[in-house]
């Protein structure tokens, strides 16, 4: 089973808030610190509508709380990685390597789990990691591994798996937390109510991780600027409610994994029309490749 027109459009949505908030990120060249006033924000506005949900339930399962704890870890270890690569080089290059790795890490990870994929979606989601390969390069004539070995494509690939872990762990969760609710909650307060529990997750992780490595300065500074950070966080919950939602209408992950990376050429666009970025034909292939990628899996 793919994924339907509803929860297709909605992960398509989401692309373009993602490419947004990542371009404001950007903008503010975003540290953990900033992430972590970014999401905590959030978790603390959906406070409310997560203890009303709560109430509604009996209990949850253990693995329920164990998944919401690991998608805030591997949410943390995401924004990490994408703050410490913005740090080191364009949005260009490091956006479309931190989105389009996932696809095909997904897709392997939900076969292992005893899920199948057709060979047109399989096909397209090759075409989207061929086309993130070429993103780092300048000229074609210089392909080679070394193009990658470096901090920026490294911490990039930290996202990535990052992007990889909380995306399976909020699967497997948002299954549990709709067997609790047994219908009797929409969907879309669901898929919210989630948001909140997960960034406020993520939140936390980041501030142990901010305290324990630079004390409490890059939080200072960064509360400074509450203002853009709490509408980054806004952005970023906005665009991720749309992805939970979706989830709950998808059996198979990978494939809203895969949609998500929409954003990809949005990403790049953005960066060369906005932050007026350098664009090379390599990196224009390759973002015309994620495109004919994506395009096959939506005709799964």
């Amino acid at each position: 089973m793919g994924i339907s027109f509803t929860a297709a459009s909605l992960v398509l949505i989401s692309a373009f808030l993602h490419a947004g908030w990542n371009l404001l990120g950007k903008s503010r060249t975003p540290t953990p610190a900033f992430f972590c006033i970014a999401t905590l924000s959030v978790g603390i506005f959906f406070l409310p509508l997560n203890f009303w949900l709560l109430a509604q339930v009996d209990s949850l399962p253990r693995s329920f709380w164990l998944l919401l704890i690991g998608s805030g870890f591997f949410q943390m270890i995401y924004m990490g990685g994408l703050s410490l690569a913005y740090q080191r080089a364009n949005m260009g290059l490091v956006y479309p390597i931190a989105r389009a790795l996932p696809v095909l890490l997904v897709a392997l990870a939900t076969v292992l789990l005893g899920q199948s994929l057709p060979l047109l979606a399989w096909v397209g989601m090759l075409l989207v990691t061929i086309g993130c390969l070429l993103v780092p390069l300048v000229y074609f004539r210089e392909w080679h591994w070394r193009a990658y070995w470096r901090a920026d494509c490294a911490w990039a690939l930290v996202a990535a798996i990052g992007t990889v872990g909380y995306s399976l762990a909020d699967k497997g969760a948002l299954v549990y937390l709709g067997d609790a609710v047994e219908g009797a909650v929409p969907s879309l307060v669901l898929a919210y109510s989630y948001l909140g529990m997960q960034f406020l997750a993520c939140g936390l992780w980041l501030l142990l991780g901010c305290l324990g490595q630079s004390g409490t300065a890059p939080l200072i500074q960064s509360f400074r600027d509450l203002k853009v950070g709490a509408l980054t966080g806004a952005m970023m919950g906005a665009t991720y409610g749309l992805v939970l939602l979706a989830m709950t209408m998808t059996e198979n992950v990978s494939y809203v994994v895969a949609l998500r990376q929409l954003s990809i050429p949005l990403g790049v666009g953005f960066a060369v029309w906005l932050l007026k970025e350098p664009a090379h034909r390599p990196q224009l292939l390759g973002v015309g490749l994620v495109c004919a990628g994506l395009i096959a899996v939506s005709l799964r």
